[in-house]
């Protein structure tokens, strides 16, 4: 099978420009495409963005398809679509298919093996205004999900602005704070914050949220979808920092929070020069949950996430929380994977627990019986 080569030309010279390789025709593609769609037509009652096509899940190996709105990306990950894919053909198949539920542009994003082959740089077609199939569509939309809205950008870069398998994770969030609600006002810290969408579901049940993230870019792009909420980005707290420097701050400062977020990338190589720290997974996810719990109000609810294949085998993600805690904790149902991503469960792992009582190396009073690392 072909490469998609470095530079991520989406019309590399062996591929034919106006048909799909025998492998797939169009009909063929169509028809995945189609019976795809229609096993996640039940979700459009409640979201305008959700996973269209979920690569081998739904019959083509590397090709994923997410809806947002009126638009949509198309991406592939490196070495994996079939002989000569044309991805021309295939977003216009694709724009053809989804023009019935108002789907007007397709953009593409190429996923890389190995980002760090591209420099720093990102591939010329993530922030080109034109996409691949269909109009132009302005530089940000709105796209709603549940009983809120958020802002993505399908241009932007590699990323959107929104995860969309954390959709029924920010539902969950939000109907927990809706119930504590009832008794007190309720705190989340929400690390790693990207574009802020669990604070946005937190604050829309009526939390007092703090948002933590390296990036001022994407602090001010969760403040937006604050303001696109009706909701005062004043009221509530943003903090360009990195989340272990945060929770040493709310560990001195004796902050505590009801809920906290965790929900890290895979890695980060890090920035001296601007303070960051790198960033593991593998190695530092069991070192952020212990870290995390110490500013945990007692019956507090802590929801961790990751997309790191690793740690989304079966048990592997409670095993880690364990060793943060030295004990298991009360662990807390969430809901199902959504029929957009239940057939793909292997990229994709959450958990959410309660601590009823100080984990283990955790005077009463909060501060840590040992400060070595």
């Amino acid at each position: 099978m072909p490469r998609i080569r470095p530079q991520y030309d989406p019309l590399p010279p062996w591929t034919a420009r106006n048909t799909l390789a025998l492998a797939m025709p169009p009909s063929s593609l169509h028809s995945l495409l189609s019976q795809a769609l229609a096993r996640r037509l039940p979700l459009l009652s409640t979201t305008q963005a959700f996973r269209a096509f979920s690569g081998i899940a739904d019959g083509l190996d590397g090709v994923y398809l997410d809806v947002y709105g009126q638009g949509a990306t198309l991406i592939t990950h490196e070495g994996k679509p079939p002989r000569d894919f044309d991805l021309t053909a295939a977003a216009r198949t694709a724009l053809e298919t989804l023009s019935s539920i108002g789907v007007r542009a397709i953009y593409h994003k190429p996923f890389a093996k190995d980002r760090s082959r591209l420099g720093g740089e990102l591939p010329p077609i993530t922030t080109s205004p034109t996409p691949l199939a269909g109009e132009p569509l302005p530089e940000s939309l709105l796209i709603r999900e549940s009983d809120w809205s958020l802002e993505v950008r399908l241009y932007d870069g590699l990323s959107t602005g929104l995860f969309l398998d954390q959709r029924d994770n920010r539902i969950f969030i939000n109907r927990h704070i809706a119930r504590l609600r009832a008794q007190s006002p309720t705190t989340i810290l929400n690390t790693f914050a990207y574009t802020c969408a669990f604070s946005i579901a937190a604050a829309r049940a009526g939390a007092i949220t703090t948002s933590v993230d390296v990036s001022a870019r994407y602090l001010d792009w969760g403040k937006r979808n604050f303001t696109h909420n009706s909701l005062d980005p004043a009221a509530h707290r943003f903090a360009k920092m990195d989340t272990f420097d945060f929770l040493g701050y709310a560990l001195k400062k004796s902050l505590r929070y009801d809920v906290i977020i965790l929900d890290p990338p895979s890695f980060s190589a890090g920035s001296r020069k601007k303070g960051i720290r790198p960033w593991s997974s593998l190695a530092d996810y069991a070192r952020l949950i212990a870290e995390a719990s110490k500013v945990l109000a007692p019956g507090g609810l802590i929801l961790a996430s990751t997309n790191t294949q690793e740690l989304c085998r079966p048990g592997r993600l409670e095993r880690e929380v364990i060793k943060a805690l030295g004990k298991p904790p009360r662990w807390i149902k969430l809901p199902q994977p959504p029929v957009d991503f239940a057939r793909d469960r292997d990229r994709f792992a959450a958990l959410a627990f309660a601590l009823d009582s100080a984990p283990a190396g955790i005077a009463p009073g909060g501060e840590p019986k040992s400060r070595s690392r």
